[in-house]
């Protein structure tokens, strides 16, 4: 029994490490994210990201859309110092579950972003669909600059010889 724990104990701990490894684009993608939820107002107190749930980067003509799910927690610190390495995570302080799209061009400038973070009990209140529908306009953002292959091909005939 106890091999069996220990087993599913490593296992679970090599799932984690590999949530834990963001490519450039996510990280990006995370910071501006966190940036974006400490400029809302009605915050008024640091919040330390806790866990990474998915995060995931697709390749566009126009750069890369990234799509996030994580947690956060409200920290000892005000939100002007939410940067500073001495922030402690308060172990009664409020929770968040935040969703964020962001579309990065190629120098991994902002394009576009959208990133909600209700409280845990507001979760299941909000509607999924209106939260996927605004992900999906960031996904597009920077896309109508771009022109498909014959979207403007024309065939001019010669003039008569």
């Amino acid at each position: 029994m106890w091999r069996l724990l220990t087993l599913l104990a490593l296992g679970l701990g090599t799932v984690g490490l590999g949530r834990a490894e963001l490519s450039a684009a996510q990280q990006q993608g995370l910071q501006v994210a966190l940036e974006e939820f400490h400029k809302h107002p009605r915050v008024q107190w640091a919040f330390q990201k806790t866990s990474v749930d998915s995060a995931t980067d697709t390749p566009y003509p126009a750069g890369a859309f990234v799509r996030l799910e994580f947690k956060l927690q409200q920290t000892d610190c005000r939100k002007e110092d939410w940067k500073k390495p001495g922030c402690k995570v308060k172990p009664t302080g409020r929770k968040r579950t935040c969703l964020a799209c962001i579309k990065l061009d190629h120098d991994f400038k902002v394009l576009s972003r959208m990133v909600h973070c209700p409280m845990e009990m507001q979760v299941q209140r909000e509607s999924k669909e209106h939260q996927e529908a605004q992900c999906s306009r960031v996904e597009q953002a920077g896309e109508a600059s771009f022109y498909l292959p014959g979207q403007f091909a024309f065939i001019r005939a010669l003039p008569p010889s």
